[in-house]
This record gives C-alpha cells, structure tokens and sequence, in this order.
C-alpha cells in the first residue's frame, strides 16, 4: 500500500545532466547556477501540474 508522502515524480542533477548530455552539451556546463534556472524554468512549466495529474489517473482507470 502507498504511503500519503510517497514522491510520485522527481528530477534530480542527474537527470538534468543526462538532458544536457543528450542536447551535446558538456556535464561542466551545467553549473549551480544554470541548475537554479533550470528549476525556476520546470517549476513554471508544471504550474498546471494538477492538470496532467488527473489525466494520468483517466488514462490509468481506462487501461
């Protein structure tokens, strides 16, 4: 059984690297600083996180 705080999703510096890696750019690009903004940029593009959310649960139920 899940527990209420279990994370559900999580991008980690790993993650971010692996993206830049995948885009040609070097690991020693993505400093503290690039990875602040890119945390501002992705809080941002999930503000309607809900949304998505609740489309997961449909798509779920109906699999």
């Amino acid at each position: 059984m899940c527990q209420e705080s279990e994370v559900i999703f999580q991008l980690t510096r790993e993650d971010v690297i692996e993206c830049a890696r995948e885009m040609g750019i070097p690991d020693e690009a993505i400093t503290d600083d690039v990875l602040a903004q890119v945390k501002k940029g992705v809080d941002w593009g999930l503000e309607c996180w809900s949304m998505v959310v609740k489309e997961a649960i449909n798509m779920a139920l109906k699999s």
